[in-house]
């Protein structure tokens, strides 16, 4: 599995708490979820709702980090998962607050993550 064989030979490296794999894009949930409100301001209804629950998931985050590395935007020790997991996240909390699929599909192309086997349904 990817995360032994970096684990053993690279030192210093940091896996996400969520899925286990390398860390190889270090911006941290809190820089991203800047990037996402900025975003959202599209979709003022959708940005009430959305915030409240980003800034949960940030406060759950810093309370389960168990070690950290740093961001390469903000220069802070905070990333703990990987932009793919919390990008994940933040696509479960649209599909909760029932975003059409037009929002979420613009959302995946502006943040460039395309989450497979996620299915925007139609």
């Amino acid at each position: 599995m990817l995360k032994n064989f970096y684990s053993e030979h690279e030192p210093g490296f940091y896996e996400c708490e969520i899925c286990n794999e390398p860390i190889t894009n270090p911006i941290c949930p809190v820089c991203l979820s800047a990037e996402i409100d900025i975003w959202s301001t599209n979709y003022p209804n959708l940005r009430k709702e959305l915030a409240p629950r980003l800034k949960e998931h940030l406060r759950r985050l810093q309370q389960q980090t168990r070690e950290a590395v740093q961001c390469i935007k903000c220069n802070e020790k905070r990333i703990s998962v990987c932009a793919y997991c919390f990008i994940r996240e933040v696509l479960n909390e649209l599909d909760e607050l029932e975003a059409n699929r037009i929002i979420k599909k613009e959302f995946l192309q502006f943040f460039n993550y395309y989450t497979e086997p996620y299915v925007l349904e139609t």
